[in-house]
């Protein structure tokens, strides 16, 4: 008579007991280094920057130090390379990943793995007030335009411009810089019209300085982002794989991209 009790109490407590996931594998060539490499532009906050004692931080920052410490407990060290180097030094074995915002493009998986974390998407930041009435691609037709060097943006800008001549329209003109902060820095001295970057760096620094500047063109042009690695380190992209499998399962995965507010951006 007392057997549905207690499997009642065992289903209760098997429901309230911690989920437990296997350790994800550790790479052989990783067994016995008690660290790990990453690459990063460290320039697209709220992603990966640095603070103002030079520490790295950011979304993706935290994400890749607890990729580390599931992987064993190692040590993360950062090497700062420009964003148009990152996929070239990974390849060049300068580092063990591309911890960044890197955009999950076709012409990219030719040439390195990408494992997914969250999505991302573009929008185009104006001066305080919108002076010269940006509210769509189209009406950036004329008008200088700053963009990040080997940024997905200046490529859709290119083919914004290629739109614009066709229809008879001034193109943009495309002014490239190798970090946000030169960037912002030229629209705000008004050496440039507008920036086209993605929604989160367009929203750190409209809220950061919202006195300076705001959102002309809405976010579009949705797209996964994910991390880089080689093609010939099936090992390691298994076991970055497991980890943000069992990070979107125990909920640290959307506990840090709301720490970060960055909750739309979460994988499907």
């Amino acid at each position: 008579m007392h057997k549905p009790a207690a499997l009642a109490a065992l289903v209760s407590m098997s429901l309230c007991a911690p989920m437990v996931f296997a350790n994800p594998t550790v790479p052989d060539r990783l067994q016995k280094v008690d660290k790990v490499t990453y690459c990063s532009g460290m320039d697209s906050p709220p992603l990966v920057s640095f603070d103002a004692a030079q520490k790295p931080v950011g979304l993706t920052i935290d994400l890749g130090v607890e990729i580390a410490k599931r992987l064993g407990g190692k040590k993360v060290e950062w090497r700062v390379i420009p964003f148009s180097g990152l996929v070239p030094a990974l390849l060049a074995q300068q580092c063990d990943m591309i911890v960044d915002q890197l955009f999950d493009k076709p012409e990219r998986r030719e040439v390195i793995n990408i494992v997914n974390y969250m999505y991302s998407s573009q929008s185009v930041v104006v001066p305080k007030g919108n002076p010269k009435g940006i509210k769509s691609l189209d009406d950036l037709s004329g008008h200088k335009v700053a963009v990040l060097n080997g940024s997905t943006i200046k490529t859709l800008l290119d083919a914004q411009n290629e739109t614009l001549t066709k229809a008879g329209k001034p193109p943009l003109k495309l002014v490239v810089y190798n970090t946000d902060t030169d960037a912002f820095q030229a629209l705000r001295i008004s050496q440039v019209d507008a920036y086209g970057t993605t929604v989160e760096t367009a929203g750190y620094y409209a809220n950061m300085a919202p006195d300076l500047f705001q959102e002309g063109v809405p976010a579009f042009s949705r797209i996964l982002t994910g991390l880089g690695i080689r093609k010939d380190d099936p090992q390691l992209t298994a076991a970055v794989q497991q980890v943000i499998s069992d990070m979107r399962s125990d909920g640290s995965y959307t506990q840090l991209l709301a720490k970060w507010h960055v909750e739309s951006d979460k994988l499907d």
